[in-house]
């Protein structure tokens, strides 16, 4: 059956008609179709930019408006999310959120009294009404009119404002001339973090936006938090800490690519380009791009200051894309870097860890032996060194009662980890022990579905038991999610069956 876009438009008016000799132009409808269509696939560019079409043509449209201000706010398009609010506004159909996002315009076009109607309005709004204070009050450090601090008074006794009085009230004092003031009012350890200036409205308030967008996402209401966010980096484009925030919202929303655009602004010199840089990494390294990924993190550890989680970062990467000898000789050198900083233990055994991991993959079993070695020593009741140092022990057939004594201790002190339950059903299979093993695999099967290791494992102590069916469903779970090394032996096991040379590892 055929969609049915046509009721959606019901307020457009007829198709529009090509001028004699003219190019044929497209239909609203096949434009208003074209637009749902990318704003589905995800495609928020082209949304905003078929709903920008539309809106210019057709203002008093309401559906085209509110579509036009949600695709232009997730795409940074923020004139296009102006104009649409405007319209929504003409129809009385303004979103809370859009309610916010028309008072600052006006802060920024610096029309007062336009921006001070608009907080009246707010006023009354039951989700963003306790903002309205705090908006005022800039409203009256920007026009030098009225009393700010007696206008932010407003923002104390509101239970959803108060949170941020004590910083916004600073904010105004250094605004106002009164830096030390500002700081008294703090204290010696959150004065700390206040800037040495505030210099219009718009940099006192996008520290607000942004610690708000920051809540509203720790209470899970991430878009809203994206949202605000948004506005904070519209109100004030040099300020690094809005479009940090921005970009990790998005991350969560899976929207890598406007995460990537965003981080595109934060600064060279600003203090928070380290924390974006990084964060560009996980998103190159999330969005697939694992080369680029590793290129940025190559970059970052080559630094004059580099630390050691940056060749830490390097060797992750390496090891992602198969490179574990690579991978090994960042590890090294996070190492070293760690203990020139004479880094607790906590902070070396995770690393060496990873270096013996990547000797092995590299076939360099006894130097990885003595990385692990090395990592036990410094933390011999940690459960994930138990259990990776016995589980390495047990794949190499070395010592195999002592990895066993290893994993079970690792199992006592973590009892629900799929992993460690998944190494003490392995060691129990390879004493010749399948009947044992059988319900330790199928509960860390459980609690990691998609673990490919851990389904081949349960598959071979299946088939051990005869129990051939199901060991095919668990060698194909497997298949799933196996690296593209390990492919080919669980396919063998399921056209012929499990024999020596198809054994898991």
């Amino acid at each position: 059956m055929r969609p049915r876009y046509h009721h959606l438009l019901l307020a457009l008016p007829a198709l529009l008609v090509a001028a004699p000799g003219s190019a044929m132009r497209p239909s609203p409808e096949s434009i208003y179709i074209h637009a749902r269509a990318a704003e589905a696939a995800g495609d928020v560019r082209e949304a905003s930019a078929g709903f920008a079409t539309l809106l210019a043509a057709y203002p008093a449209n309401t559906n085209v408006a509110t579509r036009a201000y949600r695709q232009a706010l997730s795409s940074g398009n923020m004139d296009l999310a102006v104009k649409a609010a405007r319209a929504l506004d003409a129809r009385q159909a303004l979103p809370s959120d859009a309610r916010v996002l028309l008072v600052l315009n006006d802060i920024k076009a610096r029309d007062w009294a336009k921006a001070r109607a608009g907080c009246a309005t707010l006023d009354q709004d039951h989700v963003f009404g306790f903002l309205a204070p705090y908006l005022r009050a800039w409203i009256a450090v920007g026009s030098g009119s009225g009393d700010p601090l007696a206008l932010v008074q407003g923002a104390r006794s509101q239970p959803l404002a108060s949170p941020y009085y004590d910083e916004q009230r600073a904010l105004i004092l250094i605004a106002l001339g009164r830096k030390q003031e500002a700081a008294a009012s703090l204290g010696p350890q959150a004065a700390e973090g206040l800037p040495a200036g505030v210099k219009d409205a718009e940099h006192g308030l996008a520290p607000l936006l942004v610690h708000l967008a920051t809540d509203f996402a720790r209470q899970q209401y991430v878009p809203v938090g994206m949202i605000i966010a948004r506005m904070a980096s519209y109100v004030a484009p040099d300020y690094g800490s809005a479009w940090l925030v921005l970009a990790e919202l998005l991350h969560r929303m899976q929207r890598q690519d406007l995460a990537l655009a965003a981080l595109d602004h934060v600064e060279k010199a600003d203090p928070l380009a380290g924390d974006a840089h990084s964060l560009r990494i996980v998103l190159l390294n999330d969005s697939g791009k694992h080369e680029a990924a590793l290129a940025e993190a190559l970059v970052a550890a080559k630094r004059s200051d580099a630390g050691s989680d940056d060749w830490g970062r390097v060797g992750d990467l390496q090891l992602m894309l198969s490179h574990p000898a690579d991978a090994a000789a960042a590890y090294a050198k996070a190492l070293a870097l760690a203990e020139a900083a004479h880094a607790p233990a906590d902070t070396l055994w995770p690393i060496l860890l990873q270096q013996g991991g990547a000797l092995d993959l590299a076939g360099d079993w006894p130097a990885a032996k003595a990385a692990l070695s090395r990592a036990y020593a410094l933390a011999p009741g940690e459960p994930t060194v138990l259990n990776q140092v016995g589980y390495s022990e047990i794949e190499h057939r070395e010592d195999v009662e002592h990895a066993s004594a290893m994993i079970a201790q690792a199992s006592r002190l973590r009892p629900d980890d799929p992993a460690i339950t998944d190494s003490l059903g392995w060691v129990l299979y390879l004493q010749g022990k399948p009947t044992q093993a059988a319900p330790l695999l199928e509960r860390a099967a459980a609690g990691n579905p998609g673990e490919p290791t851990i389904n081949e494992h349960l598959g071979d102590t299946y088939w051990a038991l005869g129990r051939q069916y199901e060991a095919r469903y668990a060698w194909r779970a497997a298949l799933i999610t196996a690296e593209e090394k390990d492919r080919a032996r669980l396919n063998a096991k399921i056209d012929t069956g499990l024999d020596k040379g198809t054994a898991a590892p």
